[in-house]
Parts: structure tokens; sequence; C-alpha cells
């Protein structure tokens, strides 16, 4: 890593991703990963006995094209039980594909609402039982303001959950090489140490995942590599060879001993329930 940080202090900076290629990036980096598969398993599997019974009020911030929710939504709407889902997400068209996902749901139990913008802008019409942000706190501008206007959101008893990953091994890429972070990027570090200091019970699970990286570690400099580009946050085909080299033996190093090519790919998730 200090070498990659020397290779990269004497480099310009990568170009930001496009909003097309922002997101055909996203879906070959989760097709790449085994953890979003393991995210639609958990959540349903271990949040709605925490809820309790009774009709419930969730929102899901950041949520793209409810592919995690959808399962989650549909777990909690069971039994009859009235749950009103409200999904945030500010790219327009990752909105459109959550509204189309949750509405296909065979749930009469399932009221849906869709929220095309930023979450600092919503104010939310009532109290909500659960509020959560699978891989979308990174990026907010203030996460201690975030996490008090979503805790200001829910009931007391109600749950705010974060799906986030540690900066090591990975995290630290985006950090180093994305032009368009702004701040630290926040992760799963610094969300635990925010909810600490707000003194609220908190548990928190790791859930361990590989990303498989065997393509890009032996494909020629300057391909279109969209697992690389969304793993920095940038295009990488302007890479410097001497970037692209210390980035690549950082990977390798970084791989499963056991499995080379995969390299570890951990969320914490975080659960605080408000008094």
């Amino acid at each position: 890593m200090h070498q990659l940080r020397q290779a990269v202090a004497g480099s310009s900076a990568l170009p930001d991703l496009s909003g097309v290629h922002y997101a055909y990036s996203h879906a070959a980096y989760e097709a790449a990963s085994d953890q979003r598969a393991s995210l639609q398993t958990w959540l349903p599997r271990e949040l709605p006995p925490l809820l309790g019974a009774g009709p419930l009020r969730v929102i899901g911030v950041g949520v793209g094209d409810g592919s995690v929710d959808a399962p989650l939504a549909a777990a909690l709407a069971t039994n009859h039980r009235q749950v009103e889902y409200v999904g945030i997400e500010p790219h327009a068209a990752s909105a459109a594909g959550f509204e189309a996902r949750l509405g296909s749901l065979d749930t009469g139990c399932l009221t849906v609402t869709t929220v095309a913008g930023a979450f600092d802008d919503y104010e939310p019409a009532g109290s909500a039982d659960l509020v959560h942000f699978v891989h979308s706190l990174y990026y907010m501008n203030d996460l201690g303001a975030t996490l008090d206007h979503a805790l200001a959101m829910l009931r007391p008893g109600g749950l705010l959950v974060s799906a986030t990953a540690p900066r090591e091994p990975l995290c630290v890429l985006t950090e180093l090489l994305s032009p368009c972070v702004g701040h630290r990027l926040w992760c799963a570090e610094d969300v635990t140490e925010e909810l600490a200091a707000r003194r609220l019970e908190v548990w928190s699970e790791t859930m361990l995942a590989g990303l498989d990286l065997g393509d890009v570690l032996t494909a020629p400099h300057g391909t279109d590599e969209p697992v690389l580009d969304f793993l920095v946050g940038a295009r990488t085909a302007t890479m410097t060879a001497e970037v692209r080299e210390q980035l690549i033996v950082y990977l390798t190093e970084a791989a499963v001993f056991s499995n080379p090519g995969v390299v570890p790919h951990p969320i914490e998730i975080t659960i605080a329930r408000v008094p």
C-alpha cells in the first residue's frame, strides 16, 4: 500500500464514472461477488424477528434497483401484516427499477413509495420501525448528521441498520483512487464509532464474502475493466502503468491464500435500537 500511495502521488487523478458506466460497472462488480446473495438471505431471515408483530413502516436509503429490498419486503409482509415500504434512491433509473421490482411482489399487504432524491431532503410523514442503509453511507457528506436524521425518524424501539464494508482491504482503494468522494470515505468503523457515541444499544455481525478478481488481475492494461472501475470509483483505463502495477500487486497479496484471485469482501452489519 505504501508503494501504491507513492505511485498515485505522482500521477493525475482518474476520470470519474459517468452515470451510465457507473450502473454498468456496478452490475459487473456485484456479479463478481457473492455478497449480495448473502444479504438477500440474511436480511429477511434476521430482521423480521427483531421487529415484532403489527404493521410496519420501513425506510430504505440508497435502495438501488431493489434487489436487496425485495426479499426483505416480502418477508415482512407475511401473515397479513401491513407494511409501508419507502425506498429512497438518488439515481432515477435505479429508483424506477426499485419501484417495478417491489411493485411486482405478490402480496396485498405491501404499500411501496419511491423517492427519487437525496436522503437529506426527505421528511417522513410518520415514525418508522426500521431505517436501513445497505452500502449507502459511504458517500454521505456528514455521517453524523445523516445518522441523526435517520434516528429522528424512528419510533421508540425502532431499528437503524447499516450494512457497510470495513476500510480494509478494499475500501482503502476507493478512498485513495476515487476522484469524487470529496471527504473521508465512511466505512464500518466510522459508523460503529458514531453510534457508540450516541450511547445506543448496538450489536453487529461480520458477513464474510469474496470478490472474484481473477480476470482483472490478468487483463492487459487499458482494457475495459468494469469490476476494477467500480472498485476504485473511477475509469481505470487511463491509469499509469506504475499505478496499475502496484494496484495489482496489492490485490494479489490481499487474495485468499486458498483461492488466488478472490479477495475478501466482508460487510459489517450494524444494528442500533432507539430507546
